[in-house]
């Protein structure tokens, strides 16, 4: 049997063909970053492309220019501890404040964020690549105030990663799983290296207690989900806070009840695509997903995904054939991201 290739998501918004193709966008994103367009509405374009390598993600994005602001509420609402490094391809220019660092282009083609802290950047017409890799992996970096980093590909190392991310690119639509994990193992080295060539000490640990409560309430109820009584109590008791501070570290997901049955209604939609022979009724389905009431199922699936629990299934084969899920709510590479 051959090795199959890498699980690969397409995202693509164009305002000439989908009317409400930034508001997608903008919402889509919401979880990340404040997306803010410098350009008129009508001509706005996105493009991503998402590859799966297991212990890191790869992703070509090109688009027009807008602002990112990435706030503490992000990152609380982000449970993952990532490190990203862009490379720009284009001469696209840009300009940002990362947590009190400034840069800009003019520096050099790569960056370096910690997606723990916060920044503020502006770019033109843009074409780039990315690679977003768990923290734990750069090993040797951790003392290291890396965030807004720029690094030269004039430098050796910067050469070096520039020129393995584009030849990376040429040759991952034809990269097999097998081939992934080495792969990433190398991008992640180079990556390091050029922290470790170019980063200074950092003088103190960015990352505030309300990030890591909220990451060990998510795992928490990621665990638990299949449990129907589970409540906002549960995870107070688990987390030994206060329900004054629980409210606080779950407030940028809309407070703890709403992350709950976000989740379950995530849950459900997956059940309902994959149920193929429809031996579940939608009722059986929203019931294991602790609902009981259909029309508040039907009400709070519509709002979270735009279609209905009803229409979702009639879609059937079609839905999973077209990738649904990567079309309607892009989640196939934030779910990536979320798993690093």
């Amino acid at each position: 049997m051959s090795d199959p290739g890498l699980r690969k998501d397409v995202w693509l918004l164009d305002a000439r063909t989908q009317d409400d193709a930034f508001q997608q966008y903008r919402q889509g994103c919401a979880h990340l970053f404040d997306i803010t367009l410098l350009s008129p509405e009508e001509t706005f374009f996105n493009r991503l492309e998402g590859y799966n390598l297991g212990a890191v993600v790869f992703a070509r994005c090109c688009g027009v220019p807008q602002r990112f602001e990435r706030k503490l509420s992000h990152i609380l609402l982000d449970g993952g501890d990532t490190v990203m490094a862009v490379l720009d391809l284009e001469g696209s220019e840009w300009r940002g404040d990362y947590d009190g660092r400034t840069a800009g282009s003019h520096q050099g083609q790569i960056r370096i964020i910690d997606m723990a802290r916060p920044f503020d950047m502006s770019t033109s017409d843009y074409s780039s690549i990315y690679i977003i890799t768990p923290r734990a992996q750069l090993d040797g970096c951790g003392d290291l105030d890396f965030h807004g980093l720029v690094v030269s590909d004039a430098s050796p190392s910067g050469r070096l990663l520039a020129s393995h991310l584009r030849a990376l690119g040429e040759v991952i639509d034809r990269m097999t799983i097998r081939e992934a994990e080495p792969a990433a193992r190398a991008v992640v080295a180079l990556i390091g290296g050029a922290i470790l060539a170019h980063a200074e000490p950092a003088s103190g640990d960015p990352r505030p207690v309300e990030k890591m409560l909220l990451a060990a309430g998510r795992q928490f109820v990621e665990q638990r989900l299949d449990d129907v009584e589970l409540s906002p109590e549960d995870v107070r008791r688990h987390l030994g806070v206060s329900r004054s501070l629980l409210y606080k570290v779950f407030e940028p997901l809309g407070g703890v009840s709403a992350f709950i049955q976000g989740r379950r209604l995530d849950q459900a939609f997956d059940a309902i695509l994959q149920d193929r022979a429809e031996q579940h009724t939608l009722g059986e389905i929203a019931y294991r997903h602790g609902f009981r009431s259909d029309a508040h199922f039907s009400r709070a699936f519509r709002s979270r995904f735009g279609v209905t629990p009803g229409r979702l299934r009639r879609l059937g084969e079609a839905a999973r054939r077209e990738g649904l899920s990567a079309l309607e709510r892009p989640d196939d590479v934030w779910a990536w991201l979320r798993g690093l």
